[in-house]
């Protein structure tokens, strides 16, 4: 299952710019959850810390595509850069704004600044294998490489940021992931073997049309899967408090996200025939299926065990997103269109957690399963509308 990874890797310059890519994702799963833990600490307010750390996620959401237009036209190196730096300075401004007791303002403006700044690394990284392998089996196989980085991110982020928080301090906790994605934006930026061209706009000053229905669509589901794993995140740290089990509630999400992990590697390794828009739709049914037990479990090693299977649906219907984008928008606008999916899932994930919160206060954390679940169906529903309805009639080689 290996050999297709090892084979990419081996690549020139591959094994470089995905190490960097990983570095420079850690702040995505480290900066939230450090805002939390601080400002709690230090304010006393969990509403306070929940929404300045809303604040990182919405602005990163908000800057994701433009980011990817603008890394179109004339390239990744300087943005990344500029990115990296601004939101370094950002989140240190933070934590000195925070530990000179500033104005709530301040501090929404300052988390604005860092998370509307940080450099979107995974779409970045995604457009690179794009640049170096063109379109084809071994392109499926790196965009699940990527989804496995994500979920590496997502497993090592909140352990290292809980323990730094936990056994040194909150301080210590953003420092790193600032250093961090400092640390991989610079080394990213500075492999430019790897990184695409600005493709600029054409001679009459147009850009290639964008098949806005189809990435809207897309990027649909990836609001889905953004609330899904939002979702089933707080429900399950509710469930294991409930069972007098809390403790385990981080190690039954990191289990769920080695399901990920697997599926991911599995999914890239196999040569699939099935186009990729029935991959897609596939993908959600299966998830909805692997989310529908979830109310019934009654205990947290069988949430794990469920949980487990939901995981093996989500890195393939991740890379199955992406790889539809990769096939329906041209080449010139690729990174753009890869950022408006990932835009869907950030923005995804906020109200998921809300929705499974009020539903855990009105309903109880099993019977609150029910609202991924009802996420799931409608994942499905507008995967199959996409893929049959709203399915562009050219496709792309990006050679």
């Amino acid at each position: 299952m290996l050999k297709p990874y090892i084979h990419l890797l081996r690549r020139p310059g591959a094994g470089a710019f995905v190490t960097a890519g990983v570095l420079g994702r850690m702040p995505i799963s480290m900066i939230g959850l450090g805002i939390v833990i601080l400002i709690a600490k230090e304010s006393g307010s969990y509403g306070l810390a929940g929404a300045v750390s809303g604040v990182a996620v919405i602005a990163g959401a908000l800057t994701g595509p433009v980011q990817g237009r603008l890394v179109d036209r004339f390239g990744q190196r300087l943005l990344i850069l500029i990115g990296s730096v601004t939101c370094t300075v950002g989140l240190a401004g933070l934590l000195i704004a925070v530990r000179s007791d500033s104005p709530t303002w301040v501090l929404y403006v300052l988390s604005f600044v860092a998370g509307g700044t940080r450099p979107q690394v995974g779409s970045f990284v995604r457009a690179r294998w794009t640049h170096l392998l063109g379109r084809g089996r071994a392109l499926q196989t790196a965009f699940a490489l990527e989804a496995v980085g994500d979920e590496v991110v997502f497993i090592v982020g909140p352990v290292l940021v809980t323990t730094l928080a936990t056994q040194w301090s909150p301080y210590a906790a953003l420092i790193t992931a600032g250093v961090l994605g400092l640390a991989g934006g610079i080394w990213l930026a500075s492999l430019r073997a790897t990184d695409p061209p600005g493709r600029g706009r054409s001679a009459d000053g147009t850009q290639p049309p964008m098949p806005w229905l189809s990435i809207l669509l897309l990027s649909l589901i990836g609001l889905g899967l953004g609330a899904t794993l939002g979702g089933a995140e707080v429900i399950t740290v509710a469930f294991a408090t409930e069972k007098g089990q809390e403790g385990l509630a981080g190690v039954v999400l990191a289990i769920w996200a080695f399901g990920s992990l697997l599926a991911g590697l599995w999914y890239g390794s196999v040569h699939w025939r099935a186009p990729v828009e029935r991959r897609l739709f596939i993908g959600t049914i299966v998830l909805a299926i692997t989310l529908a037990p979830l109310p019934w479990v009654d205990s947290v090693w069988l949430l794990g065990v469920v949980l487990f299977c939901c995981g093996m649906t989500i890195a393939p219907t991740m890379v199955a997103v992406t790889a539809c984008v990769e096939e329906w928008v041209p080449p010139e606008r690729l990174t753009e269109a890869i950022t408006w999916t990932v835009t869907g899932i950030l923005f995804g994930v906020a109200p998921g957690n809300a929705a499974a919160g009020h539903a855990v206060d009105l309903w109880g954390p099993s019977n609150a399963y029910w609202v991924p679940f009802g996420v799931g169906i409608a994942c499905a529903v507008v995967a199959a509308i996409s893929t049959t309805f709203a399915r562009p009639k050219e496709r792309f080689a990006h050679n």
